[in-house]
Order: C-alpha cells, then sequence, then structure tokens
C-alpha cells in the first residue's frame, strides 16, 4: 500500500476526468488515479456530512450557521493553499478510482483508495482539517473546469450526498 504525502491534480478536458498524483515530485512510490465525475460529485457531497461531524467549530456552531462557518473553515484552509500552476505533460498509467473512504481519528483524516479490482486499500493519506479542505477545494475546482455541474461554493449547497464517508 502506498502513502500518499503530496497531491497533485490534472483536470483533462480529453478524458473529462481529473488525474490525481501522488507523490509527483516528493521522492516516495508515484500512483496515479483517473476521478471521474461521477465520484468527485459524489465526493462534494458528502463533504458536507463529515466537516459538520468533525468540526469543533462548525458543531458548536449555531444550526442556521454551520454551512456559513464551514464554508468560512473552507475559505481559510483554501487561502492558505499555496498552488504552482503548470502544465503536466504525463503519459503514466492511472487506475479508475472506484471508492475514496474518509475516517477521522485523533483530529487526523484518514484518506483510502481503492480501485475497482482491489478490497483492500491501494494507497491511504493522513491529513489535518486544513489539507482536507485544501484536496476537496482542488477536487471541487476541478469539477468547476470540466463543467460538471458542481455547486459554486462547497458548503450550504444542495449536492445530493449520495456516498457517506466514514
Amino acid at each position: 500500500m502506498t502513502n500518499i504525502g503530496s497531491f497533485t491534480f490534472q483536470y483533462d478536458q480529453g478524458e473529462d476526468r481529473i488525474r490525481l498524483i501522488g507523490n509527483l515530485s516528493n521522492g516516495q512510490q508515484r500512483i496515479d488515479f483517473w476521478l471521474t465525475r461521477r465520484l468527485c460529485l459524489r465526493i462534494l457531497g458528502a463533504a458536507d456530512q463529515l466537516i459538520r461531524k468533525t468540526s469543533a467549530q462548525v458543531s458548536r456552531s449555531p444550526v442556521e450557521h454551520r454551512d456559513a462557518m464551514a464554508q468560512f473553515e473552507h475559505d481559510k484552509a483554501r487561502q492558505a493553499l499555496q498552488v504552482q500552476e503548470a502544465p503536466l505533460e504525463t503519459q503514466a498509467e492511472a487506475a479508475v478510482l472506484h471508492r475514496l473512504d474518509a475516517s477521522f481519528r485523533a483530529g487526523r483524516y484518514q484518506l483510502s483508495f481503492f480501485t475497482e479490482d482491489s478490497e483492500a486499500a491501494v494507497a491511504v493519506s493522513i491529513l489535518n482539517y486544513a489539507e482536507l479542505h485544501q484536496v476537496l477545494h482542488l477536487i471541487h475546482r476541478g469539477s468547476q473546469s470540466l463543467e460538471w455541474g458542481g455547486p459554486v461554493q462547497l458548503f450550504g449547497s444542495e449536492i445530493p450526498a449520495s456516498q457517506t464517508l466514514q
């Protein structure tokens, strides 16, 4: 199983998919996944529930302000994101990501990556709260770039949560 320490996202119009590259240039074993429209929209739909359950700030906010607090925290993490915009030429093989599980323990999030032909996770990544928001932002940004019908704002919008991240 590969431990993903860094993420690179490429929005591929030709494939109509997002290429997630784990460990592109950090010296660890590289792993590439294709994220489909369906999976990305399911991840974004489940993100709201995950943040509501795991963020102390959001859960302590009055119900009518939780969406705004979640969006505030998301925007704060996004502002700290250091993105290097550059064309990425890659011919590496990529597996279609079939499932992404998220668990929360001791203030950290574990993302487990599954391909269609694997019962066990093929890769994992341990993230803090800000890093989770940054990954969600890049998936959200890709869904907007590819015009997949995702919401303008990640939190407080009507994305059906068809898959629960655990």
